[in-house]
């Protein structure tokens, strides 16, 4: 089975339904946002699966009434739901279900505080940068819709500072690992580009510990935050380390050099 994305929320998984209908592109593109939709009743998620059976449409996320979350197309993927190929291509929609139907088309606040929860999560975890009025978009951004309705777009920067306040959490955390002490190097397998690896979690809770603004100061990078690719390659550069091997990966050499004991 086909898993969903590594959410602190349970996510219901309806990816592999949703392919077997064909209405899935199978073909990766870099996102650069996020759009909001609402499905136009007050869908489950199996009833939007039943829809997309018929209807050559789909969408990566929907949010339910009570707020739950649910995956029909990988992150990366195309989804047929904004009516633009661009938009299709370069965007990770997210479904909501009404509270009320026409005209109002509400959503409840459960609902969608949610979706901008997720959305948050999706900038801090895949697209890497904060949520703002030119990446974060409701479906008439892309067509001619209403979508995401009337009332959605009376809270736009409630929605907004919602996804901002997510973005935030989640690209300030630091998730602690069952171990206490780690390997100087455990390998390269450990570290993906934009992630934490357990070295470089215990690099920044040192450096946390002891005085990260000197540390960010030291490395004269660009920083997202003390332990991430751009600003460990910095300090590569700074302690002598030339083009390809500044790479922000941690390796034994760059470590010994550091001399950041293990914690």
């Amino acid at each position: 089975m086909t898993a969903t994305i590594a959410y602190d929320r349970p996510v219901s998984n309806f990816i592999d339904k949703l392919s077997a209908t064909g209405h899935v592109t199978h073909k990766s593109y870099k996102k650069t946002s996020v759009t909001l939709h609402h499905n136009a009743g007050r869908m489950s998620h199996q009833g939007m699966l039943d829809v997309w059976k018929t209807r050559p449409a789909s969408a990566h996320f929907d949010v339910d009434a009570a707020g739950r979350v649910a995956q029909y197309v990988k992150v990366n993927e195309y989804a047929w739901a904004v009516g633009n190929v661009a938009g299709n291509q370069r965007s990770i929609s997210i479904e909501m279900a009404n509270a009320t139907l026409a005209p109002g088309w509400t959503v409840a606040e459960v609902t969608w505080k949610s979706a901008a929860r997720l959305a948050g999560w999706h900038f801090a975890k895949v697209i890497g940068e904060r949520p703002s009025k030119s990446n974060l978009f409701y479906h008439h951004h892309w067509s001619s819709t209403e979508c995401a309705g009337p009332h959605m777009e009376k809270i736009y920067d409630k929605v907004l500072a919602a996804a901002q306040e997510a973005y935030d959490h989640f690209r300030d955390s630091h998730p602690v690992t069952g171990h206490s002490k780690f390997e100087p190097f455990p390998g390269a397998s450990f570290f993906h580009t934009g992630r934490k690896s357990p070295i470089i979690a215990a690099m920044h809770h040192r450096l946390v510990a002891e005085d990260c603004n000197r540390y960010q100061s030291s490395a004269n990078a660009d920083v997202w935050g003390p332990g991430d690719v751009k600003s460990y390659a910095a300090y590569q550069r700074k302690l002598g380390f030339k083009g390809d091997d500044a790479n922000g990966v941690p390796g034994k050499t760059s470590w010994d050099k550091l001399r950041v004991p293990n914690v």
